[in-house]
Order: structure tokens, then C-alpha cells, then sequence
């Protein structure tokens, strides 16, 4: 089974690209703080800017934190489960009563983790992990952050059974697919 955390707005994308910002500006004001042959007054800039920094990280992580995880999906080989965590609904869709499955042909972890991806970040290319359902001619996309490797195998298990199976899946190149 495969289970994530759902992204409730896509702000999250814009305060995700805003954290990877601060966390550099904070990395970069370290150097005034340990370079021994700088003045006082330049190491107490130094501290002034880290921990101002910090305090906009905490507050930024804050924002981050109110859009994902209010809800969270779950996927295994016959549905996938929308579980509210504030009122524990849970919506069950079934794929054989789909009319399409749209997914993409690879996911990642979040950025925090991962060098490369928060440089995609930076230059306004987020990773995104989704998948879009087509029923009843309404179109649903669901977005959601893996936090794990072991989670990417398991959804790769599960894609690789819907993909064997009679559902109508279609898989995104996202080399192609800015998404």
C-alpha cells in the first residue's frame, strides 16, 4: 500500500521554493559568523542575519506545514482512499469505475532531500507528484509529496499492477510535460 501526504493548495509549490530561499540565506550568513579575522560588528551582523533567517524559515515551515497533511491518500492495486485527518471522511474511489487514469512515468521525494531537486526548485520548476482522474467526464487532480524511498517502491508496485491490469491508465512523460 502506498500512502502520502495530499497538498491542499497550490501555494504549497510557491512556499516550498520560498524555504529552500532562506534556508541559502541562512547558510550563506554562517561564514560571517565563524571567519575569525572579521571585526565584532561584522560577526554580530553575521548572527543578526542567521537568526533573522531562521525566524523566517520557522515561520515559513508554519505556512508550509498548514497546506499539506490536512489530508492524506492511499493507493493499493483496486482504489485509492482521500482520508480527511479533521473530519475522517473518506472517499473511496474504485478504478474499475474510472474512466482514466492519468499518472506520470516518475515521482520523487520532496526537495528537502534531495540537492538536484531543490535546484529545480530555485530556477521555477517544481517537483511535482500527482495523479489526475477522469470520471464521469470530470477531470481531478490530486497532488501529494512522497517523504520516503520506501514509499516510491510501494507506489512503483502499485503502478506497475494497475499497469498490468485492465484499467485505463496512461502514462506523462514529465521530460516533456512541464507540470
Amino acid at each position: 500500500m502506498f500512502k502520502a501526504k495530499l497538498i491542499d493548495n497550490q501555494n504549497y509549490y510557491k512556499l516550498r521554493r520560498k524555504q529552500i530561499s532562506l534556508t541559502i540565506f541562512g547558510i550563506l550568513s554562517v561564514p560571517l559568523i565563524y571567519t575569525y579575522q572579521l571585526p565584532i560588528w561584522v560577526t554580530g551582523i553575521g548572527i543578526s542575519l542567521y537568526a533573522f533567517a531562521s525566524f523566517l524559515i520557522y515561520k515559513n515551515r508554519k505556512n508550509l506545514n498548514s497546506l499539506i497533511g490536512n489530508s492524506k491518500i492511499e493507493f493499493d492495486e483496486k482504489e485509492i482512499r482521500v482520508i480527511s485527518k479533521k473530519s475522517n471522511d473518506k472517499e473511496i474511489i474504485k478504478l474499475d469505475n474510472i474512466d482514466k487514469l492519468i499518472i506520470k512515468d516518475n515521482y520523487s521525494i520532496s526537495p528537502d532531500s534531495n540537492v538536484t531537486i531543490s535546484g529545480k526548485e530555485l530556477i521555477g520548476k517544481p517537483t511535482k507528484n500527482y495523479i489526475i482522474i477522469h470520471q464521469n467526464n470530470k477531470e481531478r487532480k490530486l497532488d501529494f509529496e512522497i517523504d520516503s524511498h520506501y514509499m516510491i517502491i510501494q507506489l512503483n508496485k502499485i503502478i506497475e499492477k494497475w499497469t498490468n491490469s485492465t484499467f485505463n491508465i496512461e502514462v506523462l512523460n514529465t521530460d516533456i510535460i512541464k507540470s
